[in-house]
């Protein structure tokens, strides 16, 4: 029995004095750079805006423009552009000295866009639209003044042509892959109505 004891003691006495050994940490887990988000991430989207004229219920035209962004707080508020048309001569005559000049002026569509990440995830979008074309003057029967687009393959509407103009300066928050109608606009002339249609896609 004092064998027993003696056993019990020395053993109750080795687990107390034995060094305790720390659990090993485990080594941090270094995140890569696509899990890390930084101030300078950026996000390639696709804008792509589609003007549509209408003559009542039937479509006249559709004319449609993509231009790429690049959403960055390093580019935030970079306006980006897109020109297409045509510079159409014009004949002005002076008042002073009564002689003819030439001169041109730029017919087609103009588009300047901007895009910026919203807090919820959303994209906020100024859009930045200007269309002009020919007209062409002519009189019905009565008399009456009217005036049509002109289109190709119709006779040069002259050395003093009309033209029509269309500016639209609108602001939009879209999210990935929403298209929306930014604007509609009728023609006091012809009554024709012009849609502006958007659509934003984030590229992968």
């Amino acid at each position: 029995m004092k064998i027993s004891y003696w056993l019990v003691a020395c053993s109750a006495l080795m687990l107390l004095t034995s060094p305790v050994v720390p659990a090993q940490e485990k080594p941090p887990v270094e995140k890569t750079a696509a899990e890390t988000p930084t101030a300078e991430t950026i996000v390639p989207v696709k804008l792509e805006v589609v003007l549509t004229e209408l003559e009542g219920a039937t479509k006249v035209s559709s004319l449609p423009y993509t231009i790429p962004l690049t959403i960055s707080p390093k580019f935030s508020g970079r306006m980006y552009s897109l020109r297409m048309g045509v510079r159409v001569p014009v004949t002005t005559t002076s008042s002073k000295t009564g002689e003819n000049s030439m001169t041109y002026v730029d017919v087609g569509t103009n588009i300047d866009s901007s895009a910026n990440r919203t807090a919820d995830g959303r994209y906020a979008v100024d859009l930045r639209i200007e269309r002009s074309s020919l007209y062409v003057a002519f009189k019905d029967k009565e008399d009456n003044f009217h005036g049509k687009e002109w289109t190709a393959g119709e006779p040069p509407p002259g050395n003093s042509p009309m033209i029509r103009q269309f500016r639209g300066d609108v602001a939009l928050v879209l999210r990935d892959g929403q298209q929306t109608e930014a604007t509609v606009a009728t023609d006091p002339l012809t009554g024709r109505v012009l849609k502006v249609e958007v659509l934003l896609t984030v590229l992968k």
